[in-house]
C-alpha cells in the first residue's frame, strides 16, 4: 500500500485554482485563489493546510492546486514558507491581501479614504504584473519599485498600519541583522519620506544633488512639405541670455520625408550633456530646432515625371539655404517640475521662413508669438520624446542603459560643465558667424553671400577633419553658411564647433572667404570669392582667442594679382581695432574695404589653454624662471574660475618649482601658500564641486616623489610658531583649514618615494611625521584668543587626514596620539568642536580596528560621560529613586530653566553631539566585521550606560532626542551577553548603588512600555525594544532574587512586578489584536514575549518565599490584569498565583507586626480569611472586564483551576468554592454587561447593568453597587425615563440614614462631591429624586419623599425655611395632580424565545411599561427595530421544544391589563376624583392579566349551538413580575404564571359585574364633579337599556336560566343566582343614572333622554318581574322632580378632564379583552368613529374642545344598532359588549 510521503521543499506552495467544498473527513474546503501549504502527497491527493488557518490540516485533491516554487524560511523559530519571486512582489502581496479586509470594512462603513486605497490596489496590482512580466529594463523596474514601495507606504499611513522600513534600495530590513541605531535612524528617515510623499503630489519632484545632468531627445518624426532635402540643427536655446548654449545635434531629412541614412531609422536620439545646476535653473528654455534646405538657390516646383531624368546637385555644390524654425518651451521639464518619459510624444509646430527672413528672425516670430496655430503651421512639425537624466554619461549608461546604450548622439554644453574631471581633456572652440555688411560691387542686386570657413596654418594648409556643425554629424575641413538671398547685410548666427589639436593650435588661424552663388548653374560655377577675413587663435602673449565678438577686416580679393598660397596675408592686421580710420592697406591682390564688415563671436573650451597671462607665466615658468617670484605671487591673485578650469597643471607646476632644487628652500614657502590658495578655493563653497578633481589628481596624476620632506617642514614650522607674536594668524588658521590636503600630499609622495626606492628612510619619516602630529598636542595647550581659530580649524580637519595617515604610520600609536590631542585641550576650551572632533574619529578607520577601540573608547566615553554629566560634583552621591528631580538634572546640563527645557531651547549642541556619538558607536560595535567587540561593549556599559540611564529618565518626552537616547541604551543592553550582565552587577561598590541602578532601570523599562518614546507604527522599532527589555529583565530578575531576597528590598520586588506586568500588558504585545500576517511575522521572530514574561513573573512570586503577604492585596490588580490575556498558557502558568494569594492572606496573622512565621508558632493568630484579596479581586475584575478584558474561555479556565486547588484544601476549602464560584457568577454578569455595552440597544444595557446591581446587592459590595447605580440613572436620563431615574436613585439613597456621620469612601457619590456626611448626601438625593419624579409626572412618588423631608426637617433640623420652601413645592404637586393630564400608560408582554438572545433575554418573558400614548403596534414596531433579526409570532400559545432551542430569534408580544393592588380596591366605590383613581389603577402594580377567548361546545347542551354565550370560554392569564412598575426599569421579568379558565358562566358573571361597577364609578363621578362630560354616561344608559340591544341578557337567560343547563349542571345553582341577582342589580343603578342624566342633560338630548327613559321602564318592569326588586346604597338627598332639565352645553370652563376615545378604552375594562378580541382593527376603528357620534370636537392639542356645541343626537337607539349591524356585520352579543363596556 503506497505510503504518504513529504513533498519536496520548493514544491511546498500552492494556490486553489478551483473551489473546493467536499464535505467528507479530513476534508479542508477551500475557494479559488487561496493559498496553501503542501506537507505531503498520497496518488492524487496532498496532506496540508491553508495559510488563513494554519491549526486545521487535511486532505485536499491535487487537480484542484497549482504548486508554485517556493523557498523555506527556518532562521526564525518556525518555518516559513515563501513563494520564490522578487521581495516586492512578496510585499505587494501581503500588502494586497491585508488591505483588501480593511477595503471591505471601509466599504461598509463609507469611510471618505474608500476611493484612494482602491485607486492603490489597482496601481500595486498593475505595478506587480509589470515586475512579474520579466521585460522590464533594469533603470525602470528601479523606477517601478520605488513607485510600488512609495504607494505601500501612503496606504499604510492612510489605513494606520505599521511603518515598513527599508534600506536604500527599497528591500525591506531584517531587523534581527540590522543593528539598533540603523534600525532608529531608518524609521525616522521612512517617516520623513511619507510625510513628504503625503505632502507633495503622487510622484514628488527628484532633488537634484548630481553636479551633472543630461537632457534625452528622441526625434521620431519630421512632418513638412519639401521639395529638397534638409538638415535638422537641434539646440537648447536660453531666451533670457537669446543664444545658444549648446551643440547643434544634426539630423539630415529627405526631400521623400525619410532620414537619409535609414540605418539610423527609430534611432534618433541626442544627449545635451555636460548640463549644471544653473542651466537647470534657466529663466526660460526652449528646443529649437533650425531647418535648413540643401539643394538650388530657388525652390521650384518637381515634375514628377521626369525628375529622375532631372541631374542632382553634387553635395559639395549643394547651397544651404534657410527653410524655417520648430521651438518648443522646455523650461518644465529641464527644472523637473514636469517629469516626461522616453515613451511620451510631444509635437514641435514648424515656421516657415518669409521671404528675405532670416533663421533667427523667424526665431523671434515663435518665441513672441509663443503658440502658433494651426493656420500657421499647418500641421507641419516635428515630433520628438524627451527626458532629464541626472548625472554624467558613465551614470547614465549605467542607470538608463536603453535610452543610451548604442549609437546615440552627444552635444555637449559650449561650456566648461561644472565639474572638469582631470581625464576630460578638451580644446574646442566655438565659433559664431554673427552677420556681415557687404557691398553690391559691379553687381546690380545685392550679393549672395556664402562664407566658406576654413582653419588653416601658417604654411596655408587647411587642417582637415576639425570642423563639426553638431552631434551626429562628420567631421568637416570646411565650414559653409546659410545663403541669404540678395541680402547685402546677412545676420547668421549659426554656430559651430572647430576642433583643432593643441600641438597645432598656436600655428593656426582661421580663414573666411566669401563667395557670391548665383542662382543661375552656370554661373555659379564661375564664382570666386570676392573677399576675405582671418584671425589667429593665439595671440602674441600666449594666450587664446579671447571668448568676444570679433569685428574682423574684410579684404577685396583681386583675382588677377592674389595668389591662394600666398600666407602674406598672416601680416596685416586682422580685426577692427588692430587699425586706425581711414587707414588703406593694399597687398598681393587683397586690399581692406572700409564699408564691409564681417563679425563672429568664439567662445574657447580648453583645459590646456588659458586667456590669463598671469596663469600662464606660472605654467611656463620654466622658461622665464627669473620671474617665478612674481609669477607665485600673482597667481594667487587670478580669477578662481580659470585656477580651477587648469588645476592639474597648475598643481604640477607648482610640485615641479618645489622640486626643482630639492636641496633650495628659497621657494618651498610661496609654493606652500599657494597650495593652500588652490586647497582654500576648491573647499570655497562655490568651486567645492572640484574637490573630487583634486582627489583624482592625488591619486592618479600626483608624482612629487619629494615634497613630502618640503611640506613636513613648512608645516610644521608653521604650528610650532602658533604662539609667536609675530606669526600670521590668517596664514595659520588658512594652513589647519587646508590640513587634510597637505597631509595627503605628503602622504602621496612618501607612498612614491617608497614605491621608488623600496621604503628607504621609512623611520625618519615617522618619526617626522610624529613630531608633526605632537606639534599638533602642543597646538592643544595654548589658550591664547590668537591661537583659537588654528585649534578650531585643527581639530575640525585633523580627522579627515586618518585615512592618509594610517597607509604610513601605526594606527595604535596615531591612536595614542589622537587621544593626546583631545585629552591636551583645556577643559572649557572648543568643547563643541571637540565632540565634533571625537565624532568624526569615530566614524574613521581607526575605530574599525580592535586595538585602536581599546585605546580611544575609554577617551571618548570618558568625555561624552562628563558632558552628559554636566560636572555636576554632588551627584555621584545622590540616588535616583525620586523621579522628581529629573527635571532639576536636566536644566543643570542645559544651564536652564525648566521652563526652557520643556521647549526644547535648552538643549545643547553638545548635548546632540554626545547622543549622536554614542549611537554611531553602537551602531558600528554591531558590525560582524570589525574584530571582536567584547571588551568594547564592557568598557561602554561601565563608562556610561549609568548615565546614558539617568539622562533618559530626566529628559522631557517631547525632546526630539530622547528617541535616539532610548535607542543608544536598547543597543547598549542588546549587545551585552550574559557574563556582561554578570560584570556589570558585580561592579557596584555597595548595595545601594545597586538598588538605585535597579529601580533607574525599571523605572525606565515600565516607563518605556507605559508611555512609549516611539510612534505606535513603529513596529519594528518597539518589537526590538520589547525583546531587548525582555532580555534584560530575565537577567534582573536573577540578580533581585540573589540581593533583595535575604536582605528583603520590597522595593525592589515590587517595582519588578509592576514593570513586568505592564510589560506584558502593552498594547504592541496583544497580538490578537493584529492582524494574521502582522501576527505571524511577530511570533515568527520574537515568540509571544508575553508567555515568557509571564514564566518570569511565576518564578518570581514564587521565590517570595514569606514575603509574599506584602504584596497582597497590592499585587491582585496587576496580576489580574496579567491573567486576562487571551493566551492559554500564560493563563494556566498564572491563574495559580491567585490561589497562593489566597493563603498568603489566609495564614497571615490578625495581630498587626506579626509575620507568617509568627502564625506557624501561634495558629490562634491566622486571620482565616482572605477578605482583603476578595474585596480587590472583585473591585479590579469589574474595572478590567469592562475595560474589555477577559472573556468566556478565562471564566471556565478560572473557575477550573482554582475550584481543583480549592476543593482538596482542609481548611480553606469552603471560603475558596464559595469565592470561586462567586467570581465566576460576577464574570458571567460582567461579560454579558460587556458585550452589550455599546449595543444602540439601551435597555439591553440597562437589564444587565440591573443584573450587575441584584449581584452586588446579593453579595453586599457597596461601592461597586453606588457605581452601577449612577451608570443606570445616566443611561435612564439619556432615554427621559425620568421616573426610572428616580427610582434609581432610591437604592443609593437606601443605603444612607438620617445621621451627621461622615460618609465612608465606599458610600460617597461621584454626582455629589461635596456632600461628607450621611444626612447631606441623602437630602441632596431625595431633591434630586423629587426633581426627576416631577419631570416624570410621578407627583404622589414626590409627594411621598417630601413628606419624609418634611419630617426631618419638623423633628431633626428645624430647618422651617427649606420646609416652606418644600410646603409650597408640595402644593404644586398636589395642584398637578388635579388639574394636568396624564396618559394612562400601558403594559405588554414581550416573551424572547430562542438562543439566538443575549443569555439574559433567552427564553424568558417580560412586562413592559410603554411610554406616553404608545400603543400596541408603536410598541411593536419600536421592539422589532431593535430586534432585526427577530420573527414576530402571531398566536399567544406557548412555543415548542424546536423554537426555545432554534439558534434564531422569536418574539411573542400582547397588551396586558395591571390589576390594581388590594390595598388600593378600597379606593373603588368611593366618591374620589377620578384624576386620582387614574394614577393607581395604572402604576405600583406587579400582577398583570391577559385573557384568550375561545369557543368550547357543551356536550350536556346541543339545543344551545347557535348561543355564542353559552359557548364562550376564557382562557386567563395572570403574571406576577419581579418588582411593581414603575420601577428601576420600565420592564421586569415575569416570575410566575398562572392560567385558569373561565367558563361561560363565569364570564357572563365577569361581565355583569364590570357592567354594574363601571356603570357605579360613572355615576359616583358625575355627583361629584357635574361638570364632568354627560357623554359617557349618557351612552353607557343607552347601551344598557335599549331593546335593540336586550339580546344579551335575553342569552344569558337561554344559556344559563334554562331548567336543561340547570339539570345538566346541578353544581353551578349557586353561580347562576348569582348572574340573577346582578342582572337585577343592575335596575337600580339604572335609575340613579336616569335620574342624574335627567339632571344634567341639554335640551337637544331631550328625544334621546325619553327613549332611555321608556326604555328603562320596561326593562324594569321585566327584570323586577324575574327576578324580584333590588336596592342600592346610592341616594341622593333630594329628590329631583322628573321633568327634563335642559342645558346649552355639555361641559363647563372647569372642565380640564380629557375624554377622548382612543384604543386604550376599547380594553380597559376587566374582561373586555374577550369581547373584542375577535373584531378586526378596521372594526375597532370603525366602532372608534361611531360611538364619537355624540363627542364634542377635538381639537388640535389633542383635548376635547371647551364651549362646543356637540352635534345632534340619533333619533332613537334603533337607529344606533342598525347602524352598528350594517357597518360592521356584528352579532348583538358583540355590540352590546361593545357598548356596554366602551362608554
Amino acid at each position: 500500500m503506497q505510503q504518504w510521503i513529504p513533498v519536496k521543499e520548493k514544491d511546498r506552495y500552492g494556490i486553489a485554482i478551483h473551489n473546493y467544498h467536499e464535505e467528507k473527513p479530513f476534508r479542508i474546503k477551500l475557494n479559488i485563489g487561496e493559498s496553501v501549504h503542501i506537507l505531503k502527497e498520497h496518488g492524487e491527493w496532498f496532506f496540508g493546510y491553508s495559510t488563513k488557518n494554519k491549526d486545521v490540516r487535511g486532505i485536499f485533491p491535487k487537480a484542484f492546486i497549482h504548486v508554485r516554487e517556493c523557498v523555506i524560511d527556518k532562521s526564525g523559530p518556525v518555518e516559513v514558507v515563501q513563494l520564490k519571486q522578487p521581495q516586492i512582489v512578496q510585499e505587494i502581496t501581503t500588502v494586497l491581501r491585508e488591505w483588501g479586509h480593511i477595503w471591505k470594512h471601509l466599504y461598509i462603513t463609507h469611510d471618505e479614504n474608500f476611493k484612494e486605497i482602491e485607486h492603490k490596489i489597482y496601481d500595486l496590482l498593475r505595478l506587480r504584473s509589470k515586475i512579474l512580466s520579466g521585460t522590464l529594463p533594469v533603470d525602470e523596474l528601479k523606477e517601478i519599485k520605488q513607485l510600488a514601495t512609495s504607494k505601500i507606504d501612503m496606504g499604510n499611513k492612510l489605513l494606520d498600519l505599521d511603518m515598513v522600513v527599508r534600506d536604500k534600495q527599497g528591500s525591506i530590513l531584517d531587523a534581527e541583522y540590522t543593528s539598533t541605531i540603523q534600525l532608529y535612524q531608518q524609521h525616522e528617515v521612512a517617516t520623513e519620506r511619507i510625510k513628504k510623499n503625503s505632502s507633495a503630489s503622487e510622484r514628488p519632484p527628484k532633488t537634484v544633488t548630481h553636479y551633472s545632468h543630461i537632457f534625452y531627445v528622441s526625434v521620431r518624426n519630421f512632418v513638412c512639405k519639401m521639395n529638397e532635402d534638409a538638415e535638422l540643427l537641434m539646440t537648447l536655446f536660453d531666451t533670457k541670455e537669446n543664444r545658444a548654449f549648446t551643440e547643434n545635434y544634426v539630423v539630415r531629412w529627405t526631400k521623400e520625408g525619410l532620414l537619409r541614412d535609414i540605418d539610423q531609422l527609430h534611432n534618433l536620439r541626442v544627449l545635451f550633456t555636460d548640463l549644471g545646476s544653473r542651466d537647470l535653473s534657466r529663466e526660460k528654455v526652449y528646443l529649437v530646432c533650425y531647418v535648413v534646405r540643401v539643394g538650388a538657390m530657388e525652390v521650384r516646383d518637381i515634375d514628377h515625371r521626369r525628375s529622375s531624368h532631372i541631374p542632382k546637385k553634387p553635395p559639395g555644390d549643394a547651397m544651404r539655404r534657410p527653410f524655417g524654425v520648430a521651438a518648443m518651451d522646455i523650461t518644465l521639464y529641464i527644472n523637473g517640475r514636469f517629469e516626461s518619459d522616453e515613451d511620451k510624444q510631444h509635437f514641435i509646430p514648424f515656421l516657415q521662413c518669409c521671404d528675405r527672413d532670416n533663421l533667427d528672425g523667424t526665431l523671434r516670430r515663435i518665441l513672441t508669438v509663443k503658440d502658433l496655430t494651426q493656420r500657421e503651421h499647418k500641421g507641419q512639425g516635428l515630433w520628438i520624446s524627451l527626458r532629464l537624466l541626472h548625472g554624467d554619461l558613465k551614470q547614465a549608461r549605467e542607470e538608463h542603459p536603453h535610452l543610451v546604450l548604442g549609437n546615440v548622439a552627444i552635444a555637449r554644453k559650449m561650456g566648461f560643465p561644472e565639474v572638469i574631471l582631470p581625464g576630460d581633456v578638451r580644446n574646442d572652440l566655438y565659433l559664431t558667424l554673427v552677420n556681415g555688411e557687404f557691398s553690391k560691387g559691379n553687381k546690380t542686386a545685392d550679393k549672395n553671400v556664402e562664407v566658406t570657413v576654413r582653419v588653416c596654418t601658417e604654411t596655408g594648409q587647411v587642417l582637415s577633419d576639425v570642423i563639426t556643425l553638431g552631434g551626429g554629424m562628420e567631421t568637416l575641413s570646411e565650414y559653409r553658411s546659410v545663403i541669404y538671398y540678395h541680402e547685402d547685410k546677412p545676420r547668421w548666427y549659426e554656430i559651430f564647433k572647430v576642433a583643432v589639436p593643441i600641438e597645432e593650435f598656436k600655428a593656426s588661424h582661421l580663414k573666411f572667404t566669401f563667395k557670391h552663388r548665383s542662382s543661375n548653374e552656370t554661373k555659379d560655377k564661375t564664382e570666386k570669392p570676392f573677399a576675405m577675413s582671418y584671425v589667429k587663435l593665439m595671440q602674441e602673449d600666449g594666450t587664446t582667442l579671447r571668448d568676444t565678438q570679433h569685428n574682423l577686416l574684410v579684404y577685396k580679393i583681386d583675382q588677377k594679382k592674389f595668389d591662394d598660397t600666398d600666407m602674406n596675408y598672416l601680416k596685416l592686421p586682422s580685426v577692427r581695432h588692430d587699425i586706425s580710420d581711414g587707414q588703406k592697406i593694399n597687398q598681393n591682390g587683397l586690399h581692406l574695404s572700409s564699408k564691409d564688415t564681417f563679425v563672429i563671436q568664439t567662445n574657447v573650451c580648453s583645459t590646456k589653454l588659458t586667456q590669463n597671462v598671469d596663469l600662464l607665466g606660472l605654467l611656463n615658468w620654466s622658461s622665464h624662471p627669473e620671474r617665478l617670484h612674481a609669477s607665485l605671487e600673482a597667481l594667487m591673485k587670478v580669477d578662481g574660475e580659470e585656477v580651477v578650469k587648469f588645476l592639474q597643471d597648475v598643481l604640477d607646476a607648482l610640485f615641479n618649482i618645489l622640486m626643482h632644487d630639492p636641496e633650495s628652500n628659497e621657494y618651498d614657502q610661496m609654493v606652500f601658500e599657494c597650495l593652500l590658495f588652490i586647497i582654500g578655493l576648491v573647499s570655497d563653497l562655490k568651486y567645492q564641486h572640484f574637490q573630487p578633481v583634486l582627489d583624482l589628481y592625488i591619486q592618479e596624476s600626483y608624482s612629487a616623489t619629494l615634497a613630502y620632506n618640503k611640506l613636513i617642514t613648512v608645516l610644521k614650522f608653521h604650528i610650532d610658531n602658533a604662539n609667536l607674536p609675530d606669526q600670521d594668524k590668517d596664514l595659520l588658521f588658512r594652513t589647519m583649514k587646508s590640513l587634510q590636503y597637505i597631509i595627503r600630499f605628503i602622504v602621496q609622495s612618501r607612498k612614491l618615494f617608497s614605491e621608488i626606492n623600496d621604503g628607504k628612510d621609512q623611520e625618519e619619516f615617522e618619526m617626522s611625521l610624529k613630531q608633526l602630529l605632537q606639534s599638533c598636542t602642543s597646538l592643544m595647550c595654548y589658550t591664547t584668543d590668537g591661537t583659537l581659530l588654528a585649534q578650531g580649524a585643527c581639530l575640525k580637519y585633523l580627522p579627515y587626514t586618518i585615512p592618509d595617515i594610517l597607509s604610513v604610520f601605526d594606527a595604535v600609536h596615531l591612536s595614542e596620539l589622537l587621544t593626546e590631542i583631545i585629552n591636551k585641550l583645556p577643559q572649557n576650551r572648543l568643547p563643541t568642536q571637540k565632540l565634533m572632533t571625537i565624532n568624526d574619529i569615530v566614524h574613521s578607520d581607526l575605530f574599525l580596528i580592535s586595538d585602536c577601540r581599546a585605546v580611544l573608547l575609554p577617551v571618548v566615553t570618558a568625555h561624552v560621560k562628563e558632558l552628559l554629566e554636566v560636572k555636576d560634583e554632588g551627584r555621584a552621591g545622590v540616588t535616583y529613586r525620586n523621579k522628581t528631580k529629573s527635571d532639576a538634572k536636566l536644566a543643570k546640563m542645559l544651564g536652564a530653566s525648566r521652563q526652557k527645557i520643556s521647549t526644547h531651547r535648552g538643549l545643547s549642541e553638545e548635548i546632540e553631539l554626545s547622543v549622536k556619538i554614542l549611537s554611531d558607536i553602537m551602531d558600528l560595535l554591531f558590525r560582524s566585521d570589525i574584530g571582536s567587540t567584547v571588551h568594547d561593549i564592557s568598557g561602554i556599559m561601565l563608562n556610561v550606560l549609568r548615565t546614558v540611564i539617568q539622562t533618559t529618565i530626566s529628559m522631557d518626552r517631547e525632546s526630539p532626542l530622547v528617541g535616539n537616547l532610548v535607542a543608544v541604551m536598547i543597543s547598549i543592553f542588546r549587545q551585552m551577553r550574559p557574563h556582561h550582565f554578570v560584570e556589570y552587577i558585580k561592579h557596584f561598590v555597595t548595595r545601594t548603588d545597586l538598588l538605585d541602578f535597579l529601580m533607574e532601570i525599571l523605572l525606565v523599562f515600565k516607563d518605556l512600555v507605559s508611555r512609549p518614546v516611539y510612534p505606535k507604527d513603529w513596529s519594528e522599532m518597539i518589537m526590538l525594544q520589547n525583546s531587548v527589555i525582555l532580555k534584560s529583565l530575565r537577567f534582573f530578575s536573577h540578580t533581585i532574587r540573589e540581593y533583595c531576597t535575604e536582605n528583603f528590598e520590597h522595593q525592589a520586588w515590587n517595582n519588578f512586578f509592576h514593570c513586568a506586568v505592564t510589560f506584558l500588558t502593552q498594547p504592541s504585545l496583544q497580538l490578537e489584536t493584529f492582524s494574521q500576517n502582522k501576527r505571524s511575522r511577530i511570533i515568527s521572530r520574537y515568540k509571544d514575549m508575553r508567555r515568557e514574561m509571564s514564566f518570569e513573573i511565576r518564578i518570581m512570586w514564587f521565590s517570595l518565599g514569606q514575603h509574599k503577604i506584602h504584596f497582597v492585596p497590592g499585587l491582585v490588580g496587576q496580576f489580574l490584569e496579567m491573567t486576562l490575556i487571551p493566551e492559554t498558557e500564560l493563563r494556566r502558568a498564572t491563574i495559580p498565583i491567585f490561589f497562593d494569594m489566597m493563603q498568603c492572606e489566609f495564614y497571615s496573622s490578625r495581630v498587626t507586626g506579626e509575620s507568617f512565621g509568627d502564625t506557624k508558632r501561634d495558629s490562634s493568630h491566622i486571620k482565616a480569611n482572605f477578605s482583603e484579596f476578595e474585596n480587590e479581586m472583585i473591585a479590579k475584575l469589574d474595572i478590567l472586564v469592562e475595560g474589555g478584558r477577559g472573556d468566556e474561555h478565562y471564566k471556565d479556565m478560572f473557575y477550573e483551576i482554582m475550584n481543583q486547588l480549592c476543593e482538596p484544601h482542609a481548611t480553606m476549602r469552603e471560603q475558596g468554592v464559595k469565592f470561586v464560584k462567586t467570581v465566576t457568577r460576577l464574570m458571567e454578569r460582567l461579560l454579558e454587561y460587556r458585550s452589550i455595552i455599546t449595543d444602540e440597544n439601551k435597555e439591553n444595557r440597562m437589564s444587565c447593568t440591573v443584573n450587575l446591581l441584584d449581584f452586588y446587592s446579593e453579595i453586599n459590595r457597596k461601592e461597586m453597587y453606588i457605581r452601577y447605580v449612577n451608570k443606570l440613572c445616566d443611561l435612564h436620563l439619556e432615554c427621559d425615563n425620568y421616573t426610572e431615574a428616580a427610582y434609581t436613585l432610591k437604592l443609593h439613597s437606601k443605603l444612607l440614614n438620617w445621621s451627621a456621620d461622615t460618609l465612608p469612601p465606599l458610600l460617597k457619590s461621584i454626582r455629589y462631591p461635596r456632600c461628607q456626611t450621611h444626612r447631606e448626601l441623602k437630602e441632596a438625593l431625595y431633591y434630586s429624586i423629587i426633581h426627576y419624579f416631577d419631570k416624570g409626572k410621578m407627583w404622589e412618588c414626590a409627594l411621598t419623599v417630601c413628606k419624609e423631608l418634611v419630617k426631618q426637617y419638623e423633628e431633626e433640623t428645624f430647618d422651617y425655611q427649606q420646609l416652606g420652601n418644600l410646603h409650597r413645592r408640595m402644593s404644586e404637586f398636589y395642584d398637578k395632580i388635579m388639574k394636568q393630564i396624564r396618559p394612562e400608560p400601558e403594559y405588554f408582554r414581550v416573551a424572547y424565545y430562542g438562543r439566538g438572545f443575549p443569555a439574559f433575554l433567552q427564553n424568558k418573558v417580560f412586562i413592559y411599561r410603554g411610554k406616553e400614548y404608545e400603543r400596541l403596534s408603536d410598541f411593536s414596531n419600536r421592539t422589532l427595530n431593535q430586534l432585526p433579526n427577530a420573527e414576530l409570532m402571531n398566536k399567544l400559545t406557548p412555543p415548542g421544544e424546536e423554537i426555545l432551542e432554534s439558534p434564531h430569534q422569536y418574539v411573542q408580544i400582547n397588551k396586558v391589563d395591571p390589576v390594581m393592588d388590594d390595598k388600593r380596591q378600597r379606593l373603588s366605590g368611593k366618591p374620589i376624583n377620578d384624576q386620582i383613581l387614574k394614577y393607581y389603577r395604572v402604576n405600583d402594580v406587579q400582577i398583570f392579566r391577559f385573557s384568550r377567548p375561545f369557543h368550547q361546545k357543551d356536550p350536556t347542551m346541543p339545543n344551545d349551538a347557535d348561543n355564542e354565550f353559552a359557548s364562550l370560554w376564557i382562557e386567563r392569564t395572570v403574571l406576577v413580575t419581579s418588582y411593581s412598575l414603575p420601577g428601576i426599569l420600565r420592564w421586569f421579568p415575569v416570575t410566575s404564571t398562572e392560567k385558569h379558565l373561565l367558563s361561560p358562566l363565569h364570564n357572563a358573571i365577569e361581565t355583569m359585574e364590570a357592567a354594574n361597577k363601571s356603570l357605579r364609578d360613572l355615576i359616583i363621578a358625575h355627583r361629584s364633579d357635574p361638570s364632568l362630560q354627560l357623554n359617557p354616561l349618557t351612552m353607557k344608559l343607552n347601551g344598557i337599556v335599549d331593546p335593540a340591544v336586550m339580546g344579551g341578557i335575553n342569552n344569558y337567560e337561554k344559556a344559563f336560566f334554562s331548567e336543561e343547563y340547570v339539570t345538566a349542571h346541578p353544581n353551578d345553582e349557586i353561580l347562576i343566582q348569582k348572574l340573577k341577582d346582578l342582572i337585577a342589580s343592575q335596575i337600580p343603578l339604572l335609575e340613579a343614572g336616569v335620574i342624574l342624566h335627567r339632571q344634567h342633560a341639554p335640551s337637544s338630548l331631550g328625544p334621546l333622554h325619553e327613549h332611555i327613559e321608556e326604555s328603562f321602564s320596561k326593562m324594569r318592569s321585566e327584570i323586577e318581574a324575574k327576578y324580584g326588586k333590588k336596592t342600592s346604597d346610592l341616594k341622593f338627598d333630594s329628590p329631583f322632580p322628573v321633568t327634563m332639565r335642559y342645558r346649552g352645553h355639555l361641559n363647563n370652563s372647569h372642565s380640564n378632564v380629557d375624554h377622548r376615545l382612543s384604543e386604550a378604552s376599547l380594553t380597559s375594562s376587566e374582561g373586555s379583552r374577550s369581547r373584542v378580541s375577535s373584531l378586526t382593527r378596521s372594526q375597532v376603528a370603525t366602532l372608534k368613529n361611531l360611538a364619537t357620534f355624540n363627542f364634542p370636537a377635538i381639537n388640535s392639542s389633542g383635548t376635547l374642545g371647551r364651549n362646543q356645541v356637540p352635534p345632534s343626537s340619533l333619533s332613537s337607539t334603533q337607529s344606533l344598532a342598525g347602524t352598528l349591524q350594517s357597518n360592521i356585520k356584528l352579532s348583538p352579543h358583540n355590540i352590546f359588549t361593545f357598548l356596554y363596556h366602551n362608554n
